[in-house]
C-alpha cells in the first residue's frame, strides 16, 4: 500500500522566473564588463629606451692627437710636430694641448701607434665614448723622415673624411727633398719643439744660432720653401743678446716673406705678433698671435706670446689658459714660465699643470715677509752661479734694509753682464720695495726703444707701484690705454676703479665685452 507524500511539487511558473531573473543577471553583467574593465588600473606597458645614435666623425668635428709606439725609446718628437702640421693645414678642427683633464671636453681622437721597429703605424679613430670607430694599418717606409710622411699624408685625408683633401697631403710638407726636409726638422725644432728655451725672454745660445745659419742656408737654395722661412722667422727671436733689435728687423721680413708665399703659415703669423709686441704695439700683436691660434692651436710661440702681452696688460686671468698651454707644450721656456707664474698669484693653475719654482714666487714670499720660503724658492729656480751672484744679496736685503744697496748694485750688474734679463732685474727691484728703481729701470728701456715688462705692476702685492707718480706717465707712454680701451681694462680694475686707465668710454667697453 503507497503512503501518501506531504513535500509540495514546485509550480511550473515559479521555476521559469528564477530562470529568466539568473539570465538578466548573466546579462547585465557581460553588459557591464567593458566598463568594468575600463576603470580598472592597466599594467604598464615596458618603457624600452630609445638606443643612443652614435656620433659621427666628420672633419668639423674637434679631434686631438695622440701619438704611442711599441719601442720605449723612440723618437716621437718630430713625427708629433709632422702630424700635427698636417692635421692642422688639411683643415681639421684640432684641439690645444689639455692641461685641465678634468675640464677637458670629451672629442675624437686619432690614435697613432707605431710597432716595434717604426716601419708600421696603426691609425685609430676613437670616438668620444671610448669606442674605436675605425681602425686601419698603414706600412711606412724608414728610408726618410719625408717617406714616412709622405705616407701618413697619402692615407691620413681617406681615413678622416677630411672635406678639404685632393687625394693627399703630401704638398703640405713644404718640399720634395729629403735632405733639405731634415734640415728644416732639426733645425725648427730647436725653437718650436720641447725642449725651446722660448721667445719673450730668450737667452744667449751658440747652438741655437748654428741652427740658424743652417735654415738660413737653405732658404737661399730652396727660396719658394714657405716653411722654411716662417721657422726662421721664430729662429730670430729665440736668441737674445745685443743684437735683438737687429735680429727682430730679420724675423719681420722673414715672416712677411713666408706669408707671401703662403698666407697660411702659422709660425709667421706667430712671429709677427712677436715683433709687434717687441715694439709695445699691444693690438697688432694680438692680432697676430690670435690667427697664428686659429691656424694652429698648439703654436707654442702665439701661446707664449699672447699669454706675457695679457700679463703685461694687467689680464691675469684671460692669461692663464694660454700661459699653461705654452708651459706644457715647452716646459723649458723661461718667458712661458715667467707669465704663468704671474698669472698665477691671482688665480688657480689648472688641476693638470704643476706651477715650478719661480723667482716670481719669491717675490710674493719677500713680499709678505715669508724669507726662509723665498729662500727655498729661489734655491730651487736658480743654479747655484745666479743665486750667490745676485740671489743671496737679494735675500739679505730683505731680512736687513740696510743691505738694499748692495743688493741692488749686485742685480744691476748682472743685468749689465746680461746674466739676467730686464723683467728680473725690475722683479727683484719690486720685491725690496724700490719704486724709484722700478721705474728708472722702466724709463730707460723706453729711451732705448726696448720692450717693457709692465707684468709687475699689477700683482696684488704691487700696490705700493700703482699708488707712485710716475705710475701714469710709464704706462701711458707704453701705449696701453689704447689697447684697455679695445680690448678691456686690467683685472685690479674691479678693486681699485680709480686706478688710471680704468675708466674707459662705454662704447669701447660693449665691444670688448662682444669680442671675449
Amino acid at each position: 500500500m503507497e503512503e501518501p507524500t506531504d513535500a509540495p511539487k514546485p509550480a511550473p511558473n515559479r521555476l521559469l522566473t528564477a530562470r529568466r531573473v539568473g539570465g538578466l543577471v548573466v546579462l547585465a553583467a557581460l553588459a557591464a564588463w567593458p566598463l568594468l574593465r575600463s576603470c580598472s588600473p592597466e599594467a604598464p606597458e615596458p618603457n624600452i629606451l630609445p638606443t643612443p645614435e652614435r656620433e659621427e666623425f666628420h672633419a668639423s668635428k674637434p679631434l686631438r692627437l695622440e701619438l704611442k709606439s711599441e719601442a720605449p725609446d723612440a723618437d716621437l718628437v718630430w713625427l708629433r710636430y709632422e702630424l700635427n702640421h698636417l692635421l692642422t693645414r688639411g683643415k681639421m678642427h684640432m684641439t690645444g694641448v689639455v692641461t685641465d683633464p678634468v675640464a677637458a671636453p670629451k672629442v675624437f681622437t686619432l690614435l697613432v701607434t707605431l710597432n716595434s721597429e717604426s716601419n708600421q703605424a696603426t691609425l685609430a679613430l676613437i670616438g668620444p665614448d671610448g669606442d674605436v670607430d675605425r681602425q686601419n694599418p698603414l706600412p711606412l717606409p724608414n728610408e726618410s723622415r719625408l717617406d714616412t710622411m709622405s705616407a701618413f699624408a697619402t692615407a691620413l685625408p681617406g681615413f678622416l673624411n677630411a672635406a678639404h683633401s685632393k687625394g693627399d697631403w703630401v704638398a703640405l710638407l713644404g718640399t720634395d727633398d729629403a735632405k733639405a726636409y731634415d734640415t728644416f726638422l732639426n733645425s725648427s725644432l730647436e725653437w718650436s719643439g720641447p725642449v725651446s728655451a722660448g721667445f719673450t725672454q730668450p737667452p744667449t745660445a751658440p747652438s741655437r744660432a748654428r741652427s740658424v745659419e743652417r735654415l738660413e742656408s737653405l732658404i737661399r737654395s730652396r727660396p719658394k720653401f714657405a716653411r722654411a722661412w716662417g721657422s726662421l722667422a721664430a729662429g730670430y727671436l729665440s736668441l737674445g743678446g745685443e743684437d735683438e733689435k737687429s735680429l727682430t728687423r730679420l724675423a719681420e721680413s722673414s715672416a712677411e716673406h713666408a706669408l707671401s708665399l703662403d698666407e697660411e703659415i702659422a709660425d709667421a703669423h706667430a712671429a709677427l705678433g712677436l715683433v709687434h709686441l717687441r715694439r709695445n704695439e699691444w693690438v697688432a700683436a694680438r692680432e697676430q698671435f690670435q690667427r697664428a691660434l686659429t691656424l694652429d692651436a698648439q703654436a707654442a710661440a702665439a701661446l707664449e706670446g699672447l699669454s706675457c702681452l695679457l700679463v703685461d696688460a694687467g689680464r691675469y686671468k684671460e692669461a692663464t689658459p694660454f700661459a699653461a698651454q705654452a708651459v706644457a707644450l715647452q716646459p723649458q721656456s723661461y718667458g712661458a714660465k715667467e707669465c704663468f707664474a704671474y698669472s698665477l698669484t691671482t688665480n688657480d693653475a689648472p688641476s693638470g699643470m704643476q706651477p715650478l719654482p719661480s723667482p716670481v714666487q719669491a717675490l710674493e714670499a719677500i713680499l709678505a715677509g715669508n724669507n726662509d720660503a723665498a729662500k727655498e724658492t729661489l734655491r730651487a729656480s736658480l743654479d747655484s752661479q745666479d743665486f750667490s751672484r745676485w740671489g743671496e744679496p737679494l735675500l739679505r736685503a730683505a731680512e736687513n734694509r740696510r743691505h738694499i744697496p748692495q743688493a741692488l748694485q749686485a742685480v744691476t750688474l748682472a743685468a749689465s753682464e746680461q746674466e739676467i734679463d730686464p723683467a728680473t732685474e725690475i722683479l727683484c727691484g719690486a720685491a725690496l720695495k724700490q719704486p724709484d728703481f722700478v721705474f728708472n729701470r722702466m724709463s730707460r728701456l723706453q729711451r732705448q726703444g726696448e720692450r717693457l715688462p709692465l707684468r709687475v705692476l699689477w700683482m696684488p702685492q704691487t700696490k705700493f707701484l700703482r699708488q707712485h707718480a710716475r705710475f701714469e706717465t710709464i704706462v701711458s707712454a707704453a701705449g696701453l690705454p689704447a689697447f684697455w680701451q679695445e680690448q678691456g681694462v686690467a683685472d685690479v680694475c674691479s678693486a681699485e676703479p680709480a686706478l688710471y686707465g680704468c675708466k674707459i668710454h662705454p662704447a669701447s667697453a660693449t665691444k670688448a665685452v662682444e669680442r671675449r
